[in-house]
């Protein structure tokens, strides 16, 4: 069995964000036949020879997937569906790329290299959960691949599980926050937020670990079985440009989510939660009222979630009319008030983003449909 570690970085300029992962299963006696790391920028040389003298590394610049599309030649792969997977939709100049298109490309390396299990980890997450302690809290390594290998080895097709650390929505009282949750479609967490003058929005480890089914996968915390992906769509999202400036849709896992709701596919939540530094400067808590840099962090947050919104709700079968209508009411006030509450005036920008996101929605049905049909013909090929 043959076992690798994923990830998409920009470019990979320090070891750290990777080699806990590495160490990690070094420590708990777990075998790493490879780490494959996409990226878009270039890398640091010295960065890269530390990280192989500990296991065989794979890079992929996605400007240039070569070894790919060599591969999928030799095996008979059309030209019209190599393209449609390895050519890159958009690039930004500082690196960014659609998170979809990233795992993606990861994925069809792992499986082109014969790799049986793949995990995915991000470059802001840690081997390590947070756990609560009655003077505060600490760091806790765990065995985060024996973890996930376990229920693997039990009979899940994929393992994956939720993060520890500060979440996304930042601690904050303002008003009409319902508003702005309803209005970039997280209605499920307006108690949580309402409530974060007392939890702070920092979550912990679990003392008692629970293993439950799961009906989502989170790219940064998961493992799968690689031909699995015969019977699931690949990683999607979307990407647009507003005021000449790319922006990310977030939820490239979220058609994976709605594929094994409806199937026979067993994914499992293993109940190990590491941190995630979402903030990238964890312990200190985040300040959205005052701070600039957690202010960007949450404002790139919003207009992933107005960029993901219009072609998720196109899978949910919803009338896309009426809901861009309902949600662009609620998202102008929530906007609003956050924006005096913040004293920023970029918030109320991100109502622009919400309009050219959803203009792009019939592009994005597109690019999903002809990715899944280009996809389903390479898994077809390398699994049957």
């Amino acid at each position: 069995m043959k076992v690798a570690l994923g990830m998409i970085v920009r470019n990979l300029s320090s070891e750290v964000e990777i080699m806990s992962f590495i160490e990690n299963a070094e420590k708990y006696g777990h075998k790493l036949d490879c780490v494959i790391l996409a990226h878009a920028l270039k890398n640091d040389p010295v960065v890269e020879q530390s990280i192989r003298k500990k296991v065989p590394l794979h890079t992929i610049d996605i400007s240039n997937p070569a070894f790919s599309r060599e591969q999928m030649t030799q095996h008979g792969i059309p030209e019209k569906v190599r393209d449609t997977l390895l050519n890159c939709p958009i690039v930004s100049e500082s690196g960014l790329v659609p998170y979809g298109f990233n795992r993606t490309v990861v994925v069809i390396e792992a499986i082109l290299r014969e790799i049986d299990i793949l995990f995915f980890t991000d470059s802001d997450v840690s081997a390590a959960v947070l756990k609560k302690t009655l003077s505060g809290s600490k760091l806790e390594e765990v065995d985060f691949y024996g973890a996930h290998l376990d229920q693997l080895g039990r009979g899940s097709d994929a393992t994956t599980g939720e993060y520890s650390g500060y979440n996304i929505l930042p601690p904050a009282v303002f008003d009409h926050m319902d508003d702005l949750l309803f209005g970039v479609q997280k209605e499920s967490m307006r108690s949580y937020w309402q409530t974060s003058p007392k939890h702070r929005c920092l979550v912990y480890q679990p003392d008692e670990i629970e293993v439950n089914p799961s009906r989502k996968i989170l790219g940064g915390n998961m493992a799968i079985k690689l031909p699995s992906f015969l019977r699931l769509p690949p990683f999607f999202s979307t990407a647009y440009t507003y005021n000449d400036e790319m922006f990310l849709g977030r939820g490239e896992d979220t058609v994976l989510g709605f594929e094994i709701e409806k199937s026979s596919f067993v994914c499992t939540d293993i109940g190990i939660h590491p941190l995630h530094d979402t903030y990238k400067n964890y312990p200190e808590e985040p300040n959205l009222q005052d701070d600039p840099g957690t202010q960007m962090r949450f404002y790139y947050a919003l207009t992933g979630w107005v960029g993901r919104n219009p072609f998720y709700n196109h899978i949910l079968g919803k009338d896309l009319s009426q809901t861009r209508e309902s949600q662009r009411e609620h998202l102008a006030k929530g906007l609003d008030s956050l924006s005096k509450y913040t004293s920023n005036d970029k918030f109320k920008t991100v109502l622009g983003n919400f309009d050219e996101s959803w203009n792009n929605v019939n592009r994005y049905i597109s690019e999903f449909n002809q990715t899944r049909e280009a996809w389903q013909t390479f898994t077809g090929k390398m699994y049957n």
